[in-house]
């Protein structure tokens, strides 16, 4: 089993009521809350389109331990025992990641205990951050049967809406518009569908996973 979760819930969003109340050039008789729920709304669509959290947020994530390697090379047949050899990093299921406060790991009796970090070095300089396997060092091993390894950290541009990319600001009121131009409309055959251009301004961003992972869908749900 795994997952992710998030802990601490940022408190902004990364466009404000007011910008998006001038963006959408509305008189002063429309409701906020519709306003709060479109912003609420774009955020998780662009959010889950990109792969990315945006305001930033504690997390936790939680692993039953390092994962194969997907496609181990070799030539030829052999015969005999063989066992697929473990991955030397564990990749962070949310981008950007700003810093892990800790990695913990769960006994079958359920002891809690820190996994050193003289055994791992912290890679957030990649898109996809990575816990990466030093030389010499060693996963927890005897972990329980399930989420026997748990990481925090923070994810995220920044705790304001100034730190956010304004591609991906200009995004979101893009996608706002879409929303309150087309109230009341998705009961119709077809729905009415987002501008290409969202494609555009959010593609260059948009982290592209390959492979197998149990994390393949838990930001990255989104679609246009």
């Amino acid at each position: 089993m795994s997952g992710l979760k998030v802990i601490t819930a940022p408190s902004v969003q990364p466009v404000s009521r007011i910008e998006a109340r001038e963006h959408l050039r509305l008189d002063d008789d429309v409701d906020d809350s519709q306003i709060r729920s479109f912003i609420k709304a774009a955020t998780d669509w662009a959010e889950n389109y990109t792969g990315r959290f945006f305001i930033s947020r504690t997390c936790q994530m939680m692993l039953d331990g390092a994962s194969q390697i997907d496609a181990p090379l070799s030539e030829g047949q052999s015969t005999g025992h063989y066992s697929r050899p473990i991955s030397n990093y564990i990749e962070i299921a949310a981008a950007p990641v700003t810093v892990v406060s800790s990695i913990k790991y769960y006994a079958d009796d359920d002891t809690q205990s820190v996994w050193s970090t003289s055994n791992y070095y912290v890679d957030t300089f990649s898109d996809q951050a990575k816990i990466v396997l030093r030389s010499g060092g060693t996963y927890p091993t005897d972990l329980r049967a399930a989420n026997g390894l748990e990481i925090n950290f923070t994810a995220g541009y920044g705790e304001t809406s100034s730190s956010v990319p304004e591609v991906i600001r200009l995004a979101i009121l893009q996608y706002i518009t879409f929303l309150y131009e087309h109230r009341g409309d998705f009961e119709r055959f077809p729905a009415p569908t987002p501008p290409a251009i969202l494609r555009t301004l959010l593609n260059p961003y948009r982290i592209i996973r390959f492979g197998v992972s149990p994390y393949s869908s838990v930001i990255n749900s989104g679609s246009i």
